[in-house]
């Protein structure tokens, strides 16, 4: 499979399009390292029943799934969680006299990070207060920022350790490639109504993934973007579910149709497998042509 014993970090990685994604990457064989927001704590489990068909530290049968709290706005939070699980999958190496059945498999390569946590609310332009201008801007730059800074260094840490054959990691000689892909949003293209903050914090966020590709792909690691149209997930059905805001909207798109979650997810694995390593700094926009209007 095409990620075996390599790590994909998930932040947001419990609900929507986040879950898509990771159910995919599993499915390649990568092991998946999920960062969930305090707020989610109490529905933790909830959701990874929902999401994986498991709670979390069912090592027995489902050892390639692991969580862990982070605010990723806080630069002391993102951190810590990835502290943790360096410390838990990618440098931990297993005691040969160890016989317990939950033991925790050998670490793997700190390959792939997807940025899919985020915000929005609308309003009024010149309505929005100005706390939501904040949030939308720590959550949907500052937190990929923070995240992908403590990738990096983790990458170029293990990478390291791994051409000097350190490590007890089962790679060949050479790392595999460092895959970044940020979830923006056709919002980072276009001007949509009601959503100011929004439409400012996407258009950042492919600056930053340019800024990022330009950076480090020198160094291992490729960055990349996708940006979907409505998603059709439990929250795009809420959203968009009423049949006249429904019907409205598909006019705009020339497919006619709304992204399923699992063609988002196909975009970003697409960007995440070995030979997409010449595509950096792109956005693939999964939108049916809506932007092209």
């Amino acid at each position: 499979m095409a990620f075996t014993n390599r790590l994909a970090i998930l932040p947001g990685g419990l609900g929507g399009l986040g879950t898509s994604i990771g159910q995919k990457l599993r499915q390649q064989g990568a092991r998946l390292a999920i960062l969930y927001a305090p707020f989610e704590a109490a529905r933790r489990d909830q959701l990874l029943e929902a999401g994986y068909g498991h709670r979390d530290g069912d090592a027995n049968t489902h050892p390639d799934i692991h969580t862990y709290e982070c605010d990723i706005t806080s630069p002391d939070s993102v951190q810590a969680a990835f502290t943790k699980l360096e410390a838990e999958l990618v440098t931990r190496v297993s005691s040969p006299s160890s016989t317990s059945t939950t033991q925790r498999p050998p670490p793997t390569f700190p390959s792939i990070l997807i940025n899919t946590a985020g915000y929005v609310s609308l309003s009024d332009m010149e309505a929005t207060p100005p706390e939501e201008t904040v949030k939308h801007l720590t959550t949907n730059v500052l937190g990929p920022m923070l995240c992908a800074q403590a990738f990096a260094r983790l990458y170029f840490k293990r990478a390291a350790a791994t051409a000097g054959g350190a490590g007890g990691l089962d790679v060949s000689s050479s790392p595999p490639p460092g895959r970044i892909v940020n979830l923006a949003s056709q919002a980072a293209h276009v001007a949509l109504p009601r959503h100011g903050a929004y439409c400012a914090s996407k258009a950042a966020l492919l600056g930053l993934t340019r800024s990022m590709a330009s950076e480090w792909a020198g160094r291992g690691i490729t960055a990349n973007s996708v940006s979907p149209t409505v998603a059709w997930t439990e929250l795009g059905k809420k959203a968009w579910g009423e049949t006249s805001v429904k019907e409205a909207f598909l006019k705009s798109i020339p497919t006619g149709k709304f992204a399923l979650p699992e063609e988002v997810a196909d975009a970003v694995l697409f960007l995440c497998q070995d030979s997409s390593g010449m595509i950096n700094g792109a956005d693939v926009r999964v939108d049916g042509g809506f932007t092209i209007r």
